[in-house]
């Protein structure tokens, strides 16, 4: 009873004497910082009394919550009074989880309710938690956000609404979320289209059609992929901030696919390669990588362990065109002497056709290559990317590719096997791929083989080289990208090139 009238002390509105009869309480705790304890629980046998019982219990414990969150509270930081609000709500489900397990609920699902419910050290709704996670996202770029946000909302609305707490979206959800993107119709906001909850999505598919009844298509698998992965990012986020607790739900969700290209990549459309090439972003690079590794990529198309590669003395003039020679140097063999003057000067290509010469667009010399050039050779490398360094199997790209994806996550672009560094070398085969230039010629920039008898002559010979250049400088034309606000700076990383040189 002495505990009984700590209950009725905190809310004397709470308890009612008169109408519970048996209610036993041990172990009742109510500490100084907001927690709440109890080690047992028994209601009356009378069902109707019992659950009375049980009502008062919950009335008291959101009674302690809300004097908890009212009071004693005005000398904490922000993060000191959620961690305590979260302490008396974990501590409150566990409470429930009691009267749980005295209606006869077995322990294991008593204790998986109390292990759902806790809410993590900081949470929040879906809503406050994007919302901080935009603020977060300084360094991204309008066009950006404005893709972060679209997906947030689809989520939002299939989800059932972005007042929901984050830490209660349950795995099963984001899996059946994942499954409902494949019958979203394309442009489904903009046709007024209401689109309801996953689970009426699934049960339900929207008819893909307009409101006049003409066919449209659903999104494709590469928006329902990117819009996937926007969301993963969110929820990065919200766990590594304390809003949700235990492993991100996106992660190993199935890919959706529209029947071709199925684990390739795909090459980047307009709007993608504007978002990459913002100034904004793309100006913040911290290693040369960051900034020449993807320029490079964009304008020849080449494979990255053919740009991780590249030597100074590759870059080369045929017939008055500035080009880059991709070339084969075996590893010469350990104890000789061609290994003793330089053991890792090895460069592997994928076969035969990769060997060729790749005019390289103006562009790169108006952007600053050239300078970039001659700070390499002050500093006394001889390679474009001298920090790289050579792993076992002979090659160079781990880095350049690791920079490079990690760049298209921060900008909103990246899906994994999709829309990585390699979409570069997709998008400049697409773009070759024009009536205005030989087949021949786009395969040789690219070094695909070609298995004419034209291609296998054309390879040998180094005369079209300024037929080449001139049509694959037309058609690698980008002018959506201010390449005047792309410019590199004299001795712009010479610091950082100092300190990690490796040869």
């Amino acid at each position: 009873m002495e505990r009984l009238d700590i209950l009725m002390a905190i809310d004397p509105n709470s308890i009612n004497p008169d109408e519970i009869k048996k209610l036993v309480v041990e172990g009742l705790d109510f500490r100084p910082d907001g927690g709440l304890s109890v080690q047992r629980l028994q209601t009356n046998a009378d069902p109707a009394i019992g659950e009375k019982e049980m009502e008062a219990v919950r009335k008291t414990a959101k009674s302690w919550r809300e004097l908890h969150k009212d009071s004693q509270l005005g000398d904490l930081t922000e993060d000191e009074r959620l961690l305590r609000q979260a302490a008396a709500k974990r501590l409150c489900d566990e409470l429930l989880a009691e009267l749980a397990q005295v209606t006869s609920s077995p322990p294991a699902i008593a204790a998986a309710a109390v292990a759902s419910t806790a809410p993590p050290l900081r949470p929040t709704t879906l809503r406050e938690g994007f919302d901080q996670y935009l603020k977060s996202k300084k360094k991204i770029v309008q066009s950006t956000k404005d893709a972060y946000t679209e997906s947030f909302e689809l989520f939002a609305e299939l989800i059932g609404g972005d007042h929901r707490l984050a830490h209660e979206i349950r795995p099963v959800e984001i899996k059946e979320f994942n499954d409902a993107l494949a019958f979203i119709p394309l442009h489904a906001r903009k046709r007024g289209i209401k689109l309801g909850t996953t689970q009426a999505i699934l049960k339900h598919p929207p008819k893909l059609e307009d409101k006049k009844g003409n066919p449209i298509d659903a999104i494709s698998g590469n928006s329902a992929n990117l819009c996937v992965a926007n969301i993963k990012s969110f929820f990065d986020c919200l766990i590594k901030s304390g809003r949700r607790d235990g492993d991100n739900p996106f992660e190993n969700l199935p890919k959706h696919s529209d029947g071709h290209n199925v684990g390739g990549a795909d090459g980047f459309d307009e709007h993608e390669l504007r978002a990459i090439f913002n100034s904004t972003t793309f100006m913040l690079a911290k290693r040369p990588s960051q900034f020449w590794g993807l320029l490079l990529a964009l304008y020849t198309g080449a494979r990255l362990n053919e740009i991780a590669s590249l030597d100074l003395i590759d870059f080369v003039e045929e017939k008055g065109i500035r080009c880059i020679a991709i070339r084969h140097i075996p590893r010469a063999a350990p104890h000789t002497i061609e290994h003793q003057r330089n053991p890792r000067s090895a460069k592997r290509t994928k076969n035969l056709e990769s060997r060729r010469l790749v005019p390289l667009h103006p562009d790169l010399y108006e952007i600053g290559i050239e300078t970039y050039i001659e700070d390499l050779q002050e500093l006394g490398a001889t390679r474009f990317f001298p920090t790289f360094p050579l792993d076992a199997k002979g090659k160079r790209e781990r880095r350049l590719s690791h920079d490079g994806n990690e760049y298209l996550k921060l900008v909103g672009i990246h899906v994994e096997r999709n829309k990585v560094m390699h979409s570069f070398r997709d998008t400049v085969c697409e773009m070759l791929s024009v009536d205005d230039m030989d087949d021949v010629r786009a395969d040789q920039w690219t070094g695909h083989k070609n298995q004419s008898i034209k291609g296998r002559h054309y390879r040998r010979s180094k005369a079209a080289v300024d037929l080449q250049a001139k049509e694959g400088f037309s058609a690698l034309n980008f002018p959506f990208i201010d390449i005047e606000k792309l410019q590199y700076t004299k001795g712009w990383w010479n610091d950082y090139i100092q300190k990690n040189m490796v040869d």
